[in-house]
């Protein structure tokens, strides 16, 4: 159901047309187009009435058509058919079907079985020539043509294309994330579906896990769905086999590629496995350098400003980890400081009321009986992880007449010291001796952008991953392969308007308020299709992705 919401912005009045649909059991907004200020309603109310036609129907057409040009730019629905052996039948082929769901999740469609209703709904559904029911068991008969060789040569393919267009990686950024899933492990053999640590916190859950790597303009080149039960450590190495092995069938020399990723995946195998083959970036723990802490601040030499504005400084030298020398870069950053600073003192604040909220609760006789193990559960509950190094606690068993052990915690000072010495700083390592400080620092900070790829892929409103309802390992990787490559569709989308300056949501939304119209004259009453008013940026769009091409006649 549509409605129309007000939102206050400086004390202005802006109305917006929403779409509201349940998303993981909660009321989520899944369509947003933009109205204007009142004024604007009232103004385009008195233009409709003086046209000389009637609007029927109103549909999105930008951001759908720009899907279909970044299509046929990369060729995707080609390489899909080359790689899949479908019997020649009246209706769509495999890639056709494959970037209808693409195009279907880029519009807020969070899973196979809306497909069909978002469809009926859409420009898609009369520019489209469609002669079958497109219902669920339709989409899931096509990615049954799909398999893990496939999708790597799938993949490839793409690569290759985007070698060819000039975006050959200096950089590879990489990383991991995890999903938790509706799906139960019906079947023992099953191999993605298991419980691990979910960073959104949903242990009761199975989960699954992606890794995936980044070219320098931010476009995915590799993925890997894996099991939800190994560590990203674990998984770092077979990835970094099927990186090379990319390489070598793209004519790219490893040798010149520089690696760069989180400190999760180290070790010493991974370290010797990257080294030996390419370069790296990376960032160790604070305790395997605590002496580089010690540093003092007016030694380190300042780099350059972050892109919100916060000075980046930086103390270069050599150290040895994992029984290697690297050159290593202690960076700091005084915004991360002040927040880690004020995160630090409020969570500790809360961490010293609960226990002695829970130490007072202790002392009183009255209620039932505790056991020491229940109490030193709820005490590991009360402090996090992180900070069981700063605050100590003893439990003292309960004597004669007690019916609750006791508690004694405080604030160790030297680890707190550590601690707090460590905020606002990083650890950085690389073999790229000959880079500037400035450039090593650089490049490490870059992976921020994939994570943003990750944050993506969160956002049910452009290609989400969530909600997982597969509970088929092959199933869940060509869902998880469909939403990778909607967002390589928008990445390439943003590397080829860059010229713009947009960001990305906010190209987007450029896109997505392109529309198109079916009215009917008032005098005739023939029916046409026609476009909606442009701003000039979407005139400027439109007429440089050529997204007229698509229009239906």
């Amino acid at each position: 159901m549509t409605t129309i919401i007000k939102k206050m912005i400086n004390d202005n009045a802006y109305f917006y047309a929403v779409k509201s649909a349940r998303v993981n059991g909660k009321p989520r907004i899944v369509s947003q187009v933009y109205l204007g200020t009142a004024d604007n309603i009232v103004e385009m109310k008195k233009q409709c009435e003086s046209l000389p036609y009637i609007k029927m129907k109103s549909f999105e057409y930008g951001k759908l058509a720009a899907l279909l040009h970044v299509n046929e730019e990369l060729g995707f629905v080609d390489i899909v058919n080359k790689h899949t052996n479908k019997k020649s039948i009246e209706g769509l082929s495999v890639g056709e079907y494959l970037l209808l769901d693409i195009v279907g999740k880029s519009h807020g469609v969070l899973s196979e079985n809306g497909i069909g209703e978002w469809f009926k709904k859409s420009a898609f559904s009369f520019m489209l020539d469609f002669p079958h029911k497109l219902s669920c068991q339709n989409i899931l008969n096509q990615m049954s043509y799909i398999n893990s060789d496939t999708m790597k040569n799938i993949e490839d393919d793409l690569c290759r294309v985007l070698v060819e267009k000039g975006l050959t990686p200096s950089v590879l950024f990489v990383d991991e994330s995890n999903w938790f899933t509706y799906a139960t492990n019906y079947d023992e053999e099953r191999e993605l579906l298991h419980k691990g640590y979910n960073k959104k916190h949903r242990k009761d859950k199975n989960q699954i896990c992606v890794a995936l790597a980044t070219n320098d303009d931010n476009i995915p080149f590799i993925h890997e769905t894996y099991p939800g039960n190994v560590h990203d450590s674990e998984e770092f190495s077979g990835l970094i086999d099927k990186i090379i092995n990319q390489l070598t069938e793209l004519n790219i020399c490893s040798e010149d590629l520089v690696l760069v990723f989180e400190k999760g995946n180290n070790s010493k195998d991974n370290i010797n496995q990257v080294t030996s083959k390419m370069n790296f970036v990376g960032a160790v723990k604070a305790n395997q350098a605590e002496e580089l802490l010690e540093v003092p601040l007016s030694n380190y030499q300042f780099l350059y400003k972050s892109s919100d504005d916060h000075k980046i400084y930086g103390y270069r030298t050599k150290h040895q980890f994992y029984g290697t020398e690297f050159t290593t870069v202690i960076t700091f950053n005084e915004g991360t400081y002040k927040l880690q600073k004020r995160t630090y003192e409020s969570n500790k604040s809360k961490i010293i009321e609960n226990l002695e909220d829970l130490q007072r609760r202790l002392e009183s006789n009255r209620g039932k009986a505790r056991s020491r193990s229940s109490v030193e559960t709820e005490v590991a509950d009360i402090i996090m992880k992180k900070y069981r190094s700063v605050v100590k606690y003893e439990i003292i068993d309960a004597i004669e007449g007690q019916k609750k052990p006791q508690l004694k915690f405080w604030i160790d000072e030297e680890n707190e010291n550590k601690c707090e010495k460590s905020f606002g700083k990083n650890l950085l390592f690389t073999d790229k001796h000959q880079w500037h400080t400035k450039k090593i620092v650089q490049t490490y900070n870059n992976k921020n952008n994939i994570e943003d790829d990750f944050k993506l892929l969160n956002d049910h409103l452009l290609v989400p991953v969530g909600s997982v309802y597969h509970h088929k390992d092959e199933n869940i990787r060509v869902h998880v392969f469909l939403s990778i490559i909607g967002l390589l569709f928008y990445r390439y989308l943003a590397w080829e308007t860059k010229r713009y300056g947009f960001s990305m949501r906010k190209l987007i939304e450029k896109l997505s308020e392109i529309r198109l119209a079916i009215v009917q004259e008032k005098k005739s009453n023939l029916c046409e299709i026609i476009l909606e008013e442009m701003d000039t940026k979407q005139a400027s769009l439109f007429s440089f992705l050529n997204l007229g091409k698509f229009l239906p006649s």
